[in-house]
């Protein structure tokens, strides 16, 4: 994943951290991933040590962000 990209996603998720976090049709439609992907990929570029991408109190906002979304049940379509 290149630095553009690792950008995007985290000010994006900086950007629907006070909601919660994004649904997975706005993941969708802004990166053309499912949303376990998108988490996936998230939690990646949370986890390395570059400063320059991520101050330290916006890195855990974002990460206890992701660990809500990782344990909330997701609704099922069509029922």
């Amino acid at each position: 994943m290149n630095e553009r990209h690792a950008r995007d996603l985290i000010d994006f998720a900086a950007r629907w951290a006070p909601f919660g976090g994004a649904d997975d049709e706005e993941i969708w439609v802004s990166f053309g991933l499912r949303a376990g992907e998108y988490r996936r990929r998230l939690r990646l570029i949370l986890d390395l040590p570059n400063p320059a991408l991520l101050d330290s109190a916006m890195r855990e906002r974002l990460r206890i962000c992701s660990r809500r979304l990782n344990a909330a049940p997701r609704p099922l379509v069509g029922l």
